[in-house]
């Protein structure tokens, strides 16, 4: 082998290696947990948005919410739109909502604007007792 076609070789295995460190490195990888199961200590001062209507909290990357009407929801923050970590609760409209491009979404998921148009995933919630709520997949 040439000393010419040995460098050349070379380097276009570096800038293939460069190349893809950098797409998985400026690629987002965000994506929204589909096992879920946890609980959320009602009791606790962390989660005391919760006890009121309109409030909410995040925990494990999931947003809590005590609806304005008393129910419990859930869903991922991790925006369907460019998987920004954003989405939260906005209880004046009753919806989730994600402030980067304002995608929003109804409790279910389903899309309400072109920027949420592929939907939001959400989660099943329980009221285990007076102080346990259970969010799950």
């Amino acid at each position: 082998m040439e000393r010419r076609d040995f460098l050349t070789k070379i380097g276009m295995g570096a800038a293939a290696v460069l190349t893809i460190g950098c797409f998985n490195a400026c690629s987002k990888d965000d994506t929204p947990a589909t096992d879920v199961d946890f609980t959320v200590d009602l009791s606790n001062p962390a989660n005391a948005a919760l006890q009121t209507n309109g409030g909410f909290v995040i925990t494990n990357d999931i947003v809590v919410a005590k609806t304005i009407d008393g129910d419990f929801a859930a869903a991922t923050v991790i925006c369907s739109h460019e998987q920004n970590r954003r989405v939260r609760y906005e209880s004046g409209a009753n919806e989730w909502q994600c402030d980067v491009h304002g995608a929003r979404f109804r409790l279910d998921g389903t899309g309400l604007n072109s920027t949420g148009s592929r939907g939001l995933r959400t989660y099943r919630t329980e009221l285990l007792d007076a102080n346990t709520l259970r969010v799950f997949s």
